[in-house]
């Protein structure tokens, strides 16, 4: 009984688990770290909640397939007439039968009923782990996203803001006489061109706020999401780690034996494992059923005798036992369907190993590249455009340069600081990617 109630109260803990989602307290929320957010994941997210429950079902199966069958009590009454004779019920005259029958099962039919059950309960918690860490990337993405289009609105913020300054200015100049009109007519095209850009990431921020908040389950607190930035500078463990992957392995060191030994650990590979082992015992099942269950029964018969019925016979036993005979079919269906199930698991396993390493390869890949495009705006894309926009605003009061080369390095510099703030979200999302796929099942986790 220890083992059933160990499942119970695991079956319990899961169900209080999956409606537990705290609510997000509004300061949080107004500066809500990559930190905080992945804390919500567990709890909060919806798929990982589903996933959650789907793992106690497999723990109710486990429960039920232990289960041995129960036995079957039948209680009868024959030969009954109108002179049932005088007395309690038990002494009446006619035939009382007490019966009591149970099933045996051969085979090892229950050992691998529930080791089918087990198998399928360890894929479910590997499905679990792999939905967290594919949630923890989607979080992960959606925050820094947030964080770029918030960018991406202050600097159009501060552009518009200087478009409506300029254009003051060259209004008055216009009317004294100092500048053309073409110049403040190309500034107003200019300024209501950044206008649309600011009204439409307004629109992008709150879309980018609501789909953060539904992963993280805090609907209610939306409009007032705002994401802070993530530590990349060269000493985050993030960034070192990523350089310490980076580097390529020492000449003469013996390759992998596979594509698929690249990730023999993560959380789909480990669930695809175990479903071709539930397929390994489900077809020792099937060929277990070709051992013929046998169902043993106990009755007890009494018919008493009276002064109307001198011919009872009292108590008498009997003992029965019954046997299927395999005469239309041995389960050859059942078995050959097991063999079937068993060649889609071990597929499915070789597709997702494949899979597995070529996504760790691939997000590697990514985080690199992001941070070579991170390293490349900073250093020499933003400074050459702060220098290139200075000159320019110094040009343009001087008379040196035209309204178009301005406008044109104030756009320039505006799209770099843009980029500033995409190659920083980027990175973070690269890297959140990379450490999911190279993240090792560990199935010791509190579920």
């Amino acid at each position: 009984m220890r083992p059933v109630l160990a499942l119970v109260l695991l079956s319990l803990c899961l169900s209080r688990q999956a409606v537990a989602c705290a609510d997000l307290a509004a300061a949080d929320a107004a500066a809500l770290t990559l930190a905080q957010a992945l804390l919500r994941v567990d709890d909060c997210h919806p798929d990982v909640r589903a996933a959650r429950a789907t793992l106690g079902l497999a723990v109710a199966d486990v429960q039920v397939a232990g289960q041995v069958p129960n036995p079957q009590f039948t209680l009868g009454a024959g030969s009954v007439g109108q002179a049932l004779g005088p007395g309690p019920l038990w002494n009446k005259t006619f035939d009382h039968s007490l019966r009591l029958d149970q099933l045996i099962e051969r085979g090892g039919k229950p050992g691998l009923r529930r080791a089918v059950a087990e198998a399928a309960r360890a894929a479910s918690l590997a499905d679990l782990a792999d939905t967290r860490r594919r949630a923890v990337v989607a979080v992960a993405q959606a925050h820094q996203d947030l964080w770029a289009t918030q960018g991406r609105a202050s600097q159009l913020a501060v552009a518009v803001t200087l478009s409506t300054e300029s254009l003051r200015l060259l209004d008055q100049r216009v009317r004294a006489g100092d500048a053309p009109a073409l110049d403040a007519t190309r500034f107003r095209l200019d300024d209501a061109r950044l206008r649309a850009d600011w009204r439409q990431s307004q629109a992008d921020l709150q879309g980018l706020q609501r789909q953060l908040a539904l992963l993280i389950g805090a609907v209610g607190l939306s409009p007032s999401l705002q994401a802070q930035p993530v530590d990349l500078s060269a000493s985050s463990p993030a960034i070192v780690a990523l350089l310490a992957a980076a580097v390529a392995p020492p000449a003469g060191s013996p390759p992998a034996a596979s594509p698929t030994d690249a990730a023999p650990q993560r959380a789909d590979v480990a669930a695809a494992q175990a479903r071709v082992a539930a397929a390994e015992l489900a077809r020792d099942l099937a060929a277990a059923n070709r051992s013929r269950d046998v169902s043993v029964g106990l009755q007890l018969d009494r018919w008493p005798t009276s002064p109307g019925n001198s011919s009872g016979t009292g108590n008498t036993v009997s003992v029965t036992l019954s046997v299927p005979l395999f005469v239309r079919h041995a389960y050859e269906g059942e078995s050959a369907r097991a063999e079937a199930d068993l060649l889609v698991a071990r597929e499915a396993l070789r597709r997702t190993q494949s899979a597995a390493a070529a996504d760790m390869a691939r997000s590697l890949a990514l985080a690199r590249a992001a941070l070579d495009r991170r390293r490349l705006v900073q250093e020499q894309l933003v400074p050459a455009a702060e220098q290139v926009a200075a000159g320019a605003e110094l040009a343009y009061r001087r008379g040196a340069s035209s309204a178009l080369e301005l406008l044109d390095a104030r756009r320039s510099l505006r799209a770099v600081h843009i980029e500033r703030f995409t190659a920083d979200a980027e990175l973070a999302k690269a890297l959140a990617d990379w450490q999911a796929a190279a993240t090792p099942f560990n199935s010791t986790l509190n579920p």
